[in-house]
């Protein structure tokens, strides 16, 4: 079983590895804004690029080790997702001294391989939505408050067959926001 959740993790990070290469290739230089970040929650840690297309659009790349069944000591091992989302500014306002804050939504899509919610481990893929806020300081300095939530199948083997089930941590995981920090280039 061990090595069989071994394979899983390794075809995950290889997916994982393998969608970020591919968006990232269509997207190429421009003068466009683009970041590059960090991301937590109780769910995950993980690093994302985002990348303006527009002055109300743009794109999120992320990858994510998922540590929400770690931190409740369900597994000791983590997952790995990836996802990709398109997100619409839908407001923006200035706060008393000045600094841009966006509100912004968008659809996107997610897979990877981790423990469900008291459920096995498996592989994972699903529709993923992102709300979020994020405030741009004059230092290049981004700083974001998100909910990411998906709604997905696993992927499992359980007793010698393979299963699929619903992604309960997908939609479980929503209730925490995710806050992010990164750099403007």
């Amino acid at each position: 079983m061990r090595l069989i959740s071994d394979h899983m993790n390794c075809l995950a990070a290889k997916a994982a590895i393998a969608m970020i290469l591919a968006v990232a290739s269509v997207h190429t230089a421009s003068a466009q804004m683009k970041t590059l970040g960090t991301s937590w929650s109780l769910s995950g840690i993980g690093v994302f690029y985002e990348k303006h297309s527009s002055a109300q659009t743009f794109i999120h790349i992320s990858a994510q080790a998922e540590m929400g069944e770690m931190f409740r000591g369900t597994t000791p091992y983590s997952g790995l997702s990836a996802a990709f989302t398109w997100n619409h500014i839908f407001a923006q306002v200035e706060s008393r001294n000045g600094t841009p804050v966006q509100f912004y939504a968008g659809p996107g899509i997610t897979a990877g391989a981790s423990k469900d919610f008291d459920g096995p481990r498996g592989l994972f893929f699903g529709l993923k939505g992102r709300l979020g806020v994020q405030c741009l300081y004059k230092r290049k300095v981004n700083i974001s408050v998100a909910v990411a939530p998906v709604i997905g199948i696993q992927l499992a083997k359980i007793d010698e067959n393979f299963v699929t089930r619903a992604y309960r941590n997908g939609l479980l995981h929503t209730i925490v926001p995710e806050i992010g920090i990164s750099y403007r280039f």
